[in-house]
């Protein structure tokens, strides 16, 4: 929030040398918006469990991978299954060291992107279209199908 009060459009980025500089929003790249926009959602998600208002096992995440390349993929993958686990960089564990208290992630996604991180997932259930109708194919009956 700027002096008088009005919205600042801008990102503060690190520089390679570990200097901030000012940034206009309008320059972010599309995978730049989204990491923001997971950060602010997991900013709150921790903030609502401190305050102890909001607490919830489920997380629901709607195509999170968009606009992220590969690495990115992999790194939100790693943070996912690590707040499941409780580990992490410390975010979330002010109560009893359980981390977020998830215990189930669901990740909405519109193609399987996800490859590169499957290994961070317990259970990869799937709905396929065919013929107008809707499947849901669960992860323990996956391998049958394709077989």
């Amino acid at each position: 929030v700027g002096s008088n009060d009005s919205i600042i459009k801008q990102a503060a980025v690190r520089n390679p040398d570990g200097t901030w500089r000012a940034r206009p929003l309008s320059s972010l790249s599309g995978g730049q918006w989204r990491r923001c926009s997971l950060s602010l959602s997991l900013g709150f998600i921790d903030l609502a469990s401190k305050r102890g208002k909001l607490r919830s096992s489920l997380l629901v995440l709607d195509e999170p991978l968009t606009h992220l390349d590969s690495a990115g993929r992999k790194s939100v993958g790693q943070l996912l299954r690590k707040m499941l686990s409780g580990g992490g960089s410390g975010i979330g564990k002010a109560h009893g060291g359980s981390g977020f208290g998830l215990s189930t992630i669901l990740v909405i996604l519109q193609e399987i992107a996800a490859e590169e991180i499957e290994e961070c997932f317990d259970q990869i259930d799937e709905v396929i279209k065919h013929g107008g109708e809707s499947f849901v194919v669960l992860d323990k009956n996956r391998e049958e199908l394709l077989a």
